[in-house]
């Protein structure tokens, strides 16, 4: 096998000395008045830097164009690209500076390294060669990443991911998950069989009812679109076709019998979760009942005629609820863009015309229907903001598109065909849940569109842009009827108290997803006490739910939301740390009770995992980053001996051949290079690198396609043969 030529610079390159250092770096050529073709040559291939920091442009002197620049890290100030650039197109993010202060080791790092090159000697019975150093780069799955890099934590979890582990197959591991569909590629697959009857699994009369009304009762929280009088009217419908032994569809036809398979899904599955008892043959046989009568439903809609109709947005619209609950991400996600193309042709996002009887043409809707139309609507606006910020994708929606009004704040059993029943307000409305949830939602795609904008923006610009949304927030909060917002959700009845809860975590994660980009400086200490105020409130409330089985599985995004907070801790952690060993006060016990917190509730998401599902690998992915917390809480107790925390992997791996690596190989570039930062105490920080994109790359972690040697993937995936 042949090295490559880069490689083979990369590994016979050795550190620099003290005096190359010292020099500028780039210095300049002596002036002659005749110079050698060669020489013009050279001066020809020169570096061109396409954009100066700000305080190179300022001050009118020369800048590499690095981060930090050579001159910023000399004057030791913070060095930035925030300026507006307007010399044409935006250049590309200035390249990491190479340019380090390093030091000759002290006499205990000497010491210690030696000491762990003999160890190694001794126990592996074989030599070691010390790797380069000169490079801050190490290899991984073929790939040279920073080791202080921001995303290289998600490295090591994508092994475990994509690997087996103590005898568990792993994500994509199983060639089942490799040979799905395109649209379902990657999910659980499903339990259904072809030979079977319908009088095998549809439920019998008594059954079916009690499914019905427990879905009303306890499924349903925010995504309330069908109107339950009329949905119990299409069962009676649905059942007396049954007991006349008619076809399945004979008179509702294909999108209304698809609604009512899949609630009855809904049911079952919700139904066995809230037994309190949880486990992979449960959930199993629980799935076996529910995915037959969600694949009966899916065959409906998929051969359904003709033009589509409110219910054809509705059935695809419930499925895609199911497929989320029984973590078939990758399905729900094309479903989801189906669902939003009927929605878009039925003209759904448009306020109804009375004039031209638009977007209903034909017969002039009832209230009813003109009703469920929008909440319809509003359901699959909020479901595709999650959606969007669960994936890290782009939006269907686009609010400049939609003038739809919000649904009318009115209860089922006060809904007639001519309109409310009553022309007062009787009480507290199980529809206003649904409306602050699209309300949130909104707001939670603006902060997606303006605060992570992949655009040209200044820093300055997102924190103006995450101080609206934030007030925004606050005013949504203050905005809440009593039942969801003053009054405490334990005194309320079952159906209020889980709307209650899932509108303070929605609440609570759009407070993190506006603010989490603070946590990276010390700039704004308001957004970072909001941002950490927010996760603490979701994992206490996470905490409670894990007592409740009719709350913890009540939403979908919880696992998500869980993942958003304990993220924030986690990465909060390593900042506190570092402002330890600076040697700035920091409050410990609040610290450690946080962190406490966090891990009890990583438990909680761990415990109610069973299967293949995205909580398995949100928790493969939290404890690598967990584990970089304890790291740095180490080093800020320790700052003094940094290779105390190059030693540590050693207990935590049984490989005597990774085990010396780890240790030669942090060991010695700790010892050389530990004083990258500003301060001598202080380690490298994974989180300086960390770019207001590397968040939405975070969230999505979970989702990332499995690696095809045949396909374009992210450059920073393992590559896996």
């Amino acid at each position: 096998m042949t090295s490559s030529p880069l490689l083979d610079q990369v590994n016979s390159t050795t550190p620099a000395s003290d005096s190359q250092i010292a020099t500028s770096a780039t210095p300049k050529r002596p002036f002659t008045a005749v110079s050698s073709s060669a020489e013009a040559e050279n001066r020809r291939k020169d570096p061109k830097v396409t954009r100066a920091c700000d305080n190179c442009k300022t001050k009118k002197i020369r800048c590499n164009g690095t981060l930090p620049c050579s001159n910023c890290t000399k004057r030791r100030i913070a060095c930035t690209y925030d300026a507006k650039y307007g010399r044409g197109r935006h250049p590309p993010t200035p390249p990491p500076s190479d340019r380090r202060i390093i030091r000759e080791p002290s006499v205990a790092v000497q010491n210690q390294h030696s000491r762990v090159l003999n160890e190694a000697n001794i126990d592996g019975h074989h030599s070691v060669e010390i790797p380069s150093r000169a490079s801050p780069d190490v290899e991984l799955e073929g790939q040279y990443v920073d080791p202080t890099s921001g995303v290289n934590f998600l490295h090591r979890a994508w092994e475990k991911i994509f690997t087996k582990k103590g005898g568990i197959a792993s994500y994509g591991s199983n060639e089942i998950y490799r040979n799905q569909l395109l649209t379902s590629a990657g999910d659980r697959p499903f339990y259904f069989d072809n030979n079977a009857l319908l009088s095998d699994f549809i439920p019998d009369a008594t059954v079916a009812r009690s499914l019905l009304a427990f879905y009303f009762d306890t499924c349903v929280v925010t995504y309330r679109m069908f109107h339950r009088q009329t949905t119990e009217k299409w069962m009676e419908v649905f059942l007396k076709d049954r007991e006349q032994q008619h076809p399945i569809a004979h008179s509702l036809g294909h999108a209304k019998c698809a609604i009512l398979l899949t609630i009855l899904a809904v049911a079952t599955l919700r139904s066995e979760k809230t037994s309190g008892v949880t486990s992979a043959e449960n959930e199993d046989i629980a799935l076996r009942r529910s995915d037959q009568l969600f694949c009966t439903a899916m065959n409906l809609t998929d051969t359904e005629m003709g033009f589509p109709r409110l219910e054809s947005a509705q059935a695809r619209l419930i499925q895609l609820l199911y497929l989320l609950q029984t973590s078939r991400m990758n399905k729900g996600w094309y479903t989801s863009g189906i669902t939003f193309h009927i929605a878009l042709s039925l003209g759904m996002h448009r306020r109804r015309d009375n004039t031209l009887n638009v977007p209903f043409r034909g017969r002039r809707p009832d209230y009813i229907t003109s009703e469920c139309c929008k909440r319809t609507f509003w359901v699959a606006y909020t479901i595709d903001k999650y959606l969007s910020v669960v994936f890290g994708r782009p939006r269907f929606y686009q609010d400049e598109d939609i003038d739809q009004d919000f649904p009318d704040s009115v209860n089922d059993e006060y809904m007639t065909p001519q309109g409310p029943s009553v022309s007062e307000d009787p009480g507290d409305c199980l529809v206003d849940s649904l409306i602050f949830h699209a309300k949130i939602a909104r707001i939670i795609g603006k902060t997606s569109r303006d605060v992570y904008s992949v655009s040209n923006m200044s820093n300055h610009d997102r924190a103006m842009a995450t101080q609206q949304f934030t007030r925004e927030l606050h005013t949504w909060r203050v905005s809440l009827p009593p039942h969801l917002g003053t009054v405490k959700p334990s005194t309320l009845m079952p159906c209020f108290r889980r709307q209650a809860i899932a509108l303070q975590l929605a609440y609570s994660h759009a407070i993190i997803h506006a603010n989490r980009p603070s946590l990276l400086g010390d700039e704004n200490a308001d957004s970072v006490a909001e941002c950490i105020a927010a996760a603490k409130a979701s994992l206490e409330l996470v905490d409670k739910m894990a007592s409740d089985s009719t709350l913890f599985y009540s939403f979908w995004w919880t696992p998500y939301v869980t993942f958003c907070a304990l993220v924030v801790v986690y990465v909060w952690q390593i900042q506190q740390s570092r402002r330890h060993a600076r040697g700035n006060e920091v409050d410990d016990s609040s610290s450690v009770k946080l962190f406490d917190l966090a891990e009890r509730c990583q438990s909680h998401l761990m415990r109610v995992t069973t299967g293949p599902s995205p909580s398995r690998r949100y928790n493969i992915i939290l404890e690598e980053l967990r584990l970089e917390a304890q790291n740095r809480q180490v080093v800020g107790e320790n700052p003094i001996d940094p290779c105390q925390w190059a030693v540590r992997p050693i207990e935590n791996s049984t490989d005597p051949d990774v085990r010396c690596f780890n240790n030669l190989d942090m060991a010695g570039s700790l010892g050389q290079e530990y004083s990258l930062s500003q301060d001598e105490n202080l380690m490298p920080n994974m989180l300086d690198t960390w770019q207001i994109t590397d968040w939405l790359t975070l969230d999505s972690s979970a989702f990332f396609l499995l690696p095809d040697t045949n396909s374009v993937s992210p450059p920073w995936l393992p590559t896996m043969m």
